[in-house]
């Protein structure tokens, strides 16, 4: 596949590469991975995706003028604050292309002022645009480098009536010099600040700040083989850490007599919870909390899990929450992973409190880029005792 500016976006790596042949690299890369960490499992091939473009339903653009002073939009060079223009991007969605085109245009025509990293003024710094495939609908996110937005009525307006798939439009304010997108202030320009998706079989709404995987057929396909690796029985208490808006969880409920759900995002648990309600899922239970901190409570408490499972960030989790965790003695850890190498930093880990697996998953849930999501079922096993000379 040919992109005008993939050499110098470098959000697709794989690019040049047949899709066909993607999941054959990615498996050698983990299992090459895994034995550099003395690591045994069983790589099962990869779960490739059977629509590896216009996939992906969270974009965020940056703006920029070229040489006319005329404004373009796209996603930003790796490691700078150079922006790239990205009109059409083959992964992203036909509609959310679209609204990126309008929105650069309107932004020229109203002379928004664009934010410069430089010198630190101007006001409008990024949009992001969150997609829910099911259902169609669509999030604006605004960040703007002030909480005066000249021109925003006219903008919000001028949206609302070109594409009605536009649910809901925000202004977030992030006023630091910093490369973190977005910050805490978030003022509603329009709608309620949360769109709704549809995902195996539930409703799952979520805002701007709350997690989301970012292909919504291969999250079915991840948490169908989580579902299967899990193999829950009607008595167990499952504990989902990192919990995000509870769709693991959520996912998993029928399966299972109760569900806790853990998340440190405030307004990630207020939407697992109504989640939860509007799908009539009456045995889980969110709690606003640090995964790792309440892992130590648990411990401390002795609380018992049948099953325990992690999806934390890409950096991983902490050595507290997996030796709090393994003193619990649960049945069962599933640990999901968006980054195997900090996966293989942490199960080497594990493996020392008592918890290995022997199989990994694969799901690509990013075509045309380097990155893949691992998934592996720890039990508990009793190291050998060396033998006496």
């Amino acid at each position: 596949m040919k992109c005008p500016v993939g050499k110098l976006c470098g959000g697709c790596e794989y690019l040049p590469i047949e899709y066909a042949k993607q999941g054959a690299l990615k498996h050698q890369a983990v299992c090459d991975l895994l034995e550099q960490n003395k690591l045994h499992l069983n790589v099962n091939p990869v779960h490739m995706a059977k629509s590896p473009v216009s996939y992906r339903n969270k974009v965020i653009y940056g703006f920029a003028k070229d040489r006319n002073k005329k404004v373009y939009s796209g996603l930003y060079v790796p490691k700078s604050h150079r922006v790239i223009n990205s009109k059409g991007c083959k992964m992203q969605p036909r509609i959310v292309n679209e609204i990126l085109d309008e929105i650069t245009t309107l932004v020229d025509s109203m002379k928004i002022q664009l934010y410069s990293p430089k010198t630190g003024t101007g006001l409008l710094r990024h949009v992001m645009i969150r997609y829910a495939k099911a259902t169609d609908q669509v999030m604006v996110v605004f960040v703007t480098a002030a909480r005066e937005f000249p021109s925003r009525k006219n903008l919000v307006n001028a949206l609302r009536q070109k594409f009605p798939q536009i649910k809901t439009i925000v202004q977030n304010v992030n006023s630091r010099d910093t490369s973190i997108v977005m910050q805490d202030q978030t003022l509603l320009l329009y709608g309620d600040g949360k769109i709704t998706d549809e995902l195996c079989g539930m409703k799952i709404t979520f805002d701007s700040s709350s997690f989301y995987q970012i292909h919504h057929d291969q999250c079915e396909v991840l948490y169908n083989l989580a579902k299967e690796m899990l193999d829950l029985k009607p008595t167990d208490e499952v504990l989902d850490t990192y919990c995000g808006v509870g769709t693991i969880g959520l996912s998993l409920a029928d399966t299972c007599k109760q569900v806790t759900g853990v998340e440190i995002n405030k307004q990630a648990i207020e939407n697992a919870r109504f989640n939860a309600k509007q799908n009539h899922i009456k045995n889980i239970r969110f709690l606003a909390m640090d995964s790792t901190r309440f892992m130590q409570e648990a411990a401390r408490n002795h609380k018992p899990y049948n099953a325990i499972i992690l999806d934390p960030p890409r950096t991983g989790t902490s050595m507290e929450f997996i030796k709090s965790a393994c003193s619990l003695k649960p049945e069962k850890i599933l640990y999901i992973s968006c980054d195997p190498k900090t996966q293989a930093r942490d199960l080497r880990q594990f493996a020392q409190n008592g918890y290995r697996g022997q199989v990994m998953e694969l799901v690509d849930m990013f075509p045309y880029t380097k990155h893949v999501e691992s998934l592996v079922l720890l039990t508990p096993y009793k190291p050998k005792n060396k033998k006496r000379r």
